[in-house]
């Protein structure tokens, strides 16, 4: 009888590690080329080069500091068809520290929840001597699937965070 609650015990917890709060930074991803139709995936985060592809770029020379952090690469979303992909519970917070690729237009990300827009968050133009992100929020609805993209055009990518809603 131990024997099967402790096998209880360990399968339920298996099924709740499948959602996991954390974050994920452009950091945790090996320098390169996504090909298109290609996946990575770094702490429980699946980046999906899509149609297009996406990079891993090195910015070591010149780190990205955004606030009190500091970024070694950045993940350049190729349009609008790449995303970074993990798994959420309903009422998990979704937040995304990220600008646009272009040094003229804000572009923007767009977060999904199982197929279904959860909302868009506008990411401001790149400027490297005078760097303006947008880190902004959204909450999943359901438990699934969420997928972070870039909307319009391309975007960097800096950072993911997963906060636990409940």
């Amino acid at each position: 009888m131990k024997k099967i609650i402790a096998t209880i015990v360990l399968a339920a917890s298996l099924v709740a590690g499948a959602f996991a709060a954390g974050t994920i930074t452009s950091d945790d991803f090996n320098l390169g080329e996504i090909a298109p139709g290609k996946t990575v995936a770094a702490k429980g985060f699946v980046l999906n080069g899509a149609q297009k592809g996406a990079t891993i770029e090195d910015k070591s020379k010149e780190p990205v500091k955004i606030g009190d952090k500091s970024f070694a690469k950045r993940i350049k979303m190729k349009g609008a068809d790449a995303y970074i992909e993990f798994d959420v519970k309903a009422g998990d917070i979704i937040s995304v520290v990220a600008t646009s690729s272009s040094k003229e237009s804000p572009r923007a990300i767009r977060i999904l929840n199982d197929g279904k827009k959860l909302g868009d968050i506008t990411a401001p133009a790149w400027n490297m001597k005078n760097i303006s992100v947008t880190q902004g929020s959204v909450t999943a609805l359901k438990d699934g699937k969420c997928q972070v993209k870039g909307f319009g055009g391309g975007v960097y990518i800096f950072e993911v965070d997963i906060k636990s809603g409940n």
